[in-house]
């Protein structure tokens, strides 16, 4: 799959999740319904899930949803190239914003690695969508909840169950896909390791 179309996958799902969250709540209570929109007017029931979309885009709980993961594989990498170099972990050079560009740089350059990338890639779309199942389905699990006493709707409940299930069961799938991803993170530095060795103990021989 192009890398293009994975970025942009990435950029819309959250959208398409929100809106089937929401069809699916309002059809659990019956007090909504999302219909394909045919003309302007039609966009009415539409925009509660529409604002829900732009709010999430506007803040960071993308971030904070696979915040953990995302450290725990960029430390793995950090780890593993400091080794390869022999620098230290305490070196300002071994900071992953700088590390990160050395990495994409040796990647960038070696076909083999170019074909771990987009496998990487690939899992991450995976990653990004279990994080943003995740952190919605928090999100109208709340709100299922505050339908539930706003409204006197006890259907609202069973919206609540069910995004609490999706958010609970997000937890070990997001931890099984995050160690797929440090495993495509290690054979990429095992390739570095034996082909790019040099490049990465230039660079830390720098640091002195």
């Amino acid at each position: 799959m192009p890398i293009e179309l994975l970025k942009s996958l990435r950029f819309i799902t959250p959208g398409i999740i929100i809106i089937l969250f929401w069809a699916f709540l309002g059809s659990v209570t019956g007090d909504w319904k999302i219909v394909v929109p045919k003309s302007i007017s039609d966009f009415g029931s539409h925009l509660p899930a529409i604002v829900a979309a732009v709010v999430y885009y506007l803040t960071p709980l993308r971030d904070w949803a696979n915040r953990k993961h995302f450290d725990s594989i960029n430390q793995n990498i950090r780890r593993r190239m400091v080794s390869i170099g022999g620098g230290n972990l305490e070196s300002p050079r071994s900071e992953w914003p700088k590390l990160r560009r050395l990495f994409y740089k040796i990647v960038d350059s070696d076909g083999s690695l170019k074909l771990h990338a987009k496998r990487a890639y690939f899992n991450g779309y995976i990653w990004t969508t279990i994080a943003d199942t995740k952190a919605i389905a928090i999100f109208f699990a709340t709100y299922a909840l505050l339908h539930h006493f706003l409204f006197s709707s006890q259907s609202a409940l069973i919206g609540l169950a069910i995004f609490a299930f999706l958010a609970i069961i997000c937890w070990p799938i997001g931890e099984i896909v995050t160690r797929k991803h440090k495993e495509i993170g290690d054979e990429q530095l095992a390739i570095i390791e034996q082909f790019h060795r040099c490049q990465v103990l230039k660079y830390f021989l720098e640091d002195g």
